[in-house]
């Protein structure tokens, strides 16, 4: 899947001086924030609807902008994407004012081949002492990914940020 990019500044159409990204740059500029920042916050919608948040250590984005997420498979996350697989993953990085936010399908991913090969030096036993009965992993399938990255603070009239759609 190729993501296509939107840019989203009505001054740079107004204006020839400020260049348009490629997707490649504005992905690379997201990478780079995320790798900064490490940790993110997970937003699903709980079943009355109500979005709920909470900081997960997600897996880098691999080169389609997947990202993985490992959890305990009786968490409410679980129970919460299982309900609705729509989530943003959100990465904020307060020195330089950057943010990235991915949002996409969830699924869930038990296979213990996959389990086995994904997992991390940070999923450790101490966090998964039942390895890999008690460990699940959220695969998150970007559809839109936006942020104030560096050289791209968004259009000053609606403050819409740079975005790639996959």
């Amino acid at each position: 899947m190729k993501p296509l990019v939107i840019l989203c500044c009505l001054a740079a159409v107004l204006s020839p001086a400020v260049a348009f990204a490629s997707d490649a740059e504005i992905l690379a500029l997201a990478r780079d924030v995320i790798a900064k920042v490490r940790y993110g916050a997970l937003i699903s919608v709980g079943e009355q609807g109500q979005p709920r948040s909470r900081i997960v250590d997600a897996f880098p984005p691999d080169d389609e902008f997947v990202i993985f997420v490992a959890t305990k498979p009786n968490t409410r996350k679980v129970k919460q994407i299982r309900h609705n697989p729509k989530v943003s993953l959100f990465y904020f990085d307060p020195e330089s004012r950057n943010y990235v936010s991915v949002m996409g399908l969830a699924t869930l991913v038990d296979e213990k081949a996959i389990k086995l090969a994904m997992r991390r030096e940070a999923d450790s036993d101490r966090i998964y002492p039942g390895f890999p009965d008690d460990y699940l992993l959220i695969k998150i399938v970007p559809s839109v990914v936006e942020g104030l990255l560096p050289g791209y603070r968004g259009d000053k009239e609606t403050w819409m940020p740079a975005r790639v759609e996959f």
